[in-house]
């Protein structure tokens, strides 16, 4: 990983890493930037979906479905992706923070580092021991990868077994699935 890239990677993750971590009552969101078009809000165990030109539509922990203020009928294959999909979600969060606590890590190593280097001289060390710190965030982050696929494949089965789900088959596409794993095995 370049030095530059590994600079806003490691301002991105500690910011997460600082953002805290209170179980189901914590409110953060997915969204606004290029993995997802449309956005995931979650707050009091409970997922909030925006798609354009639709309703809200909010995922329970426990798989129930409301569009709009307006309960949906889901039958037991229906909640269970509704499950999925709301802990893929979860999990992105958990991940991030993960990420984030690796990449503060390796910030708190570049330091350590870099006044080692100017201390001694040996600045050209400087890029090999960060280097070798830098697997721990690119694992956390493909975990986050992962996570978004897992939304993508529930996502894609809500669409074809409930109607009323359509709308929001489109927060997640295929290409931010392939665009996230190809820019994190760059970074390898």
């Amino acid at each position: 990983m370049s030095p530059r890239k590994l600079i806003g990677v490691l301002m991105i993750t500690a910011l997460l890493a600082a953002c805290g971590h209170n179980g189901n009552d914590s409110d953060f969101s997915i969204g606004d930037s290029n993995i997802l078009d449309g956005g995931i809000h979650v707050h009091d165990g409970k997922a909030t979906l925006h798609a354009h030109g639709a309703p809200e539509a909010v995922i329970s922990a426990a798989g129930e479905l409301t569009i709009g203020q307006q309960s949906i009928a889901v039958n037991d294959a229906q909640r269970q992706l509704l499950q999925q999909y709301y802990q893929h979600v979860v999990a992105v969060r958990e991940h991030g923070i993960e990420t984030g606590k690796a990449g503060a890590a390796i910030a708190g190593q570049a330091i350590s580092s870099v006044a080692k280097g100017v201390a001694s001289g040996n600045t050209d060390q400087i890029d090999k021991d960060i280097e070798a710190k830098t697997d721990a965030v690119t694992q956390s982050a493909m975990k986050i990868c992962s996570d978004i696929a897992g939304i993508k494949t529930a996502q894609d089965g809500l669409a074809s077994q409930l109607p009323a789900f359509k709308p929001y088959a489109l927060i997640v596409g295929e290409h931010e699935v392939a665009d996230c794993e190809n820019d994190s095995k760059e970074d390898r």
